[in-house]
């Protein structure tokens, strides 16, 4: 057994540093590990955020304004951090500044259950803060990707990423979802939050050192992004078919996709009964499923281009909202293994979004600028993520909060996300004369 082992080891070292010989796959491998890194840290914080802030006192709404109030900070700092990205040379800086600060912050909220009766709104005023660097990393990030990757390449190196952070999405929420399910009350379940913070503040630091060892050569040149060029980029922007119309599509996308965001967790927790073990266990399924079909849908990338695999991602979310009106009008005793199953399968084409959405996006912004464009265009998504989460518990609320308005929202839902997978069938007709 043990040489067979050795033998494994030796073999898997010597591939390793055959493919790390390679600047493209050096590249994949690092980008991977890089992803691994902070997709622990964001299943380990964000999956769990609804949870500790229940359980530092937080009532409906209040929870649907952890997601407004990040958002809205994010806004503030999303501008003028693309034009600082845009004016340095070595993209890079930016995002190890972003991890840096992301890191700090995370390491500030583990003290918020200290604060007594305020600690709810410190938690909530200090993970709003923490959205401006998240905001950074998320754009700097994808402005260092299309720097360092070539366009013929980023399907397959953000193929196997997308792959590497499934597999670590699936092992985080499984110890997650049990450390917290095992924990005894509600001030035990605390200390496993702040835990969970300190824990993200050093894999971010860690982070830092993956990124450092991508290769990665600059332009040198400092760039200077004046008011007039914002409006001359602005304009093209919206005079670019292929941008317009992804523009379009995709802000509607995300209006529907995030309209359930909050109730998607209420109706696990409150009318399904699910505790942190079933919460995880969704997760799980979710994940692991993505993590299979990650392959099938690279080569339909391939073969049918990226902008068809995305109406197959927004299927799934059609189907998502069925699963949570099904699992919701049989007996409570089935209702959670039924949405877990359900839930499972409907995610098995939700591996194109984060696979797609970027590659989409990067077809229609210009080189020149391409940071404050990205920016320009999550400026507007970010608006849709502040707003509609609080909009679907209002529009609950509003129907009585109950089982009944739950499910009236989600046929609500229902219908939007067909509408919204309609777009992407008509965006996709409109443009198959162009490159996939």
């Amino acid at each position: 057994m043990i040489p067979k082992l050795m033998k494994t080891l030796r073999s898997f070292r010597s591939s390793y540093a055959y493919i790390t010989a390679q600047p493209a796959g050096r590249a994949a491998i690092f980008f991977t590990m890089e992803g691994i890194l902070f997709t622990l840290v964001n299943n380990m914080i964000n999956n769990n955020n609804n949870l500790f802030a229940m359980r530092l006192g937080a009532s409906d709404m209040e929870i649907s304004l952890l997601t407004t109030f990040a958002q809205i900070t994010g806004l503030i700092f999303l501008i003028p951090g693309a034009i600082l990205t845009d004016r340095l040379p070595d993209k890079r800086r930016m995002v190890v500044l972003a991890l840096l600060l992301l890191s700090a912050s995370y390491l500030l909220i583990g003290f918020s259950p200290f604060f007594g009766a305020y600690r709810y709104y410190v938690f909530l005023i200090l993970l709003s803060i923490s959205m401006c660097p998240m905001t950074l990393y998320n754009m700097s990030w994808q402005a260092y990707f299309s720097d360092v990757i070539p366009i013929d390449r980023r399907n397959r190196i953000l193929s196997t990423r997308t792959a590497g952070t499934l597999l670590a999405g699936i092992v985080v929420s499984l110890v997650s979802g049990n450390l917290l399910a095992a924990a005894g009350g509600d001030e035990a379940k605390i200390r496993i939050h702040q835990g969970f913070f300190w824990t993200a503040c050093i894999l971010l630091i860690i982070q830092v050192f993956v990124l450092k060892k991508i290769d990665y050569e600059s332009d040198g040149i400092r760039k200077v992004v004046s008011l007039s060029e914002i409006k001359a980029t602005i304009s093209s922007l919206f005079r670019n078919k292929i941008f317009l119309s992804f523009f379009g599509a995709s802000l509607f996308f995300h209006m529907t996709w995030q309209l359930d965001w909050t109730l998607y967790f209420l109706g696990q927790v409150r009318y399904l009964g699910m505790n942190e073990a079933w919460l995880s266990y969704v997760s799980i399924g979710s994940t692991l499923i993505q993590f299979l079909s990650v392959g099938l849908w690279r080569r339909v990338n391939e073969k049918m281009g990226v902008r068809f695999g995305i109406i197959l991602g927004n299927a799934g979310l059609v189907c998502c909202a069925l699963s949570m009106l099904i699992a919701t009008s049989v007996p409570v005793s089935a209702g959670p293994m039924l949405f877990l199953v359900l839930n499972t399968l409907s995610n098995v084409t939700f591996a194109t979004v984060p696979l797609n959405l970027l590659q989409c996006l990067l077809q229609g912004i210009p080189e020149k600028n391409k940071t404050l464009s990205i920016s320009i265009y999550t400026v507007f998504i970010a608006l849709s993520n502040a707003f509609m989460p609080m909009l679907g518990v209002r529009i609950y609320t509003a129907l009585g909060a109950d089982l009944r308005a739950l499910q009236t929202t989600f046929w609500i839902i229902f219908c939007l996300r067909l509408v919204s997978t309609g777009i992407w069938i008509l965006r996709w007709l409109m443009l198959r004369r162009e490159p996939k």
